[in-house]
């Protein structure tokens, strides 16, 4: 039988720390209660039908189902925290050259859609909104928003427990009162807006989607 050098033991137990180390890590860094890679993996397991907005819903509503209570609720407070993350001014911005004008419900409805894409998307246009003028095909009539999105896994929880959607714990409240959007507020004039999203002024500037 042949056996570690001391040498060798030693650096094993040195890489089998730091692994430990940043696995540790890696689940700190993310809030108690939330789960990215389930969260992603449910709604990336939807976006095949993204061009069929009733059919997307029913993909999400059957992954959502096959999870337990415990990870419909991680499911939940996660879209909450990806719709806090993109609650920012830069986005607003893009949404209302979009769009010709966004209210309040407008922009969580459009950081929904957002969502629904996927994470690639998501991230993609979280760093740099002006790309969406690259990334979305529209025609006339369409809107870029999904509020229904918000409620399936509300919708789940209830089916599975017996309580009322309402009551489900930790489920996103959407609307955040008294917290103001991440970053700089845009500046609304059509100079400004050219000047910050030259690809989507260039593109829906002058005809908005309404």
């Amino acid at each position: 039988m042949r056996f570690l050098s001391l040498k060798t033991f030693l650096s094993l137990f040195f890489l089998l720390t730091l692994h430990s180390f940043a696995m540790a890590q890696s689940s700190t860094n993310q809030p108690n209660g939330i789960d990215e890679d389930l969260f992603w993996k449910v709604i990336n397991s939807t976006i095949a039908n993204e061009g069929n907005p009733e059919q997307q819903l029913i993909s999400l509503q059957l992954a959502l189902s096959k999870l337990s209570v415990d990870d419909v609720g991680k499911y939940e407070r996660t879209f909450d925290h990806e719709m806090r993350r993109s609650y920012a001014w830069n986005l607003w911005g893009a949404d209302y050259v979009i769009h010709g004008g966004a209210s309040d419900d407008s922009f969580e409805y459009f950081r929904c859609w957002i969502i629904s894409k996927g994470k690639s998307f998501f991230e993609h246009v979280l760093a740099d909104p002006d790309t969406i003028a690259d990334l979305v095909e529209t025609k006339p009539g369409d809107v870029l928003e999904f509020e229904q999105f918000a409620y399936v896994a509300r919708k789940v929880w209830a089916q599975k427990t017996g309580n009322k959607s309402n009551a489900m714990p930790g489920a996103a409240p959407m609307m955040y009162i008294g917290q103001k959007p991440i970053g700089i507020e845009f500046d609304d004039s059509p100079v400004a807006l050219a000047k910050k999203y030259p690809k989507l002024w260039k593109r829906f500037g002058e005809h908005p989607l309404e």
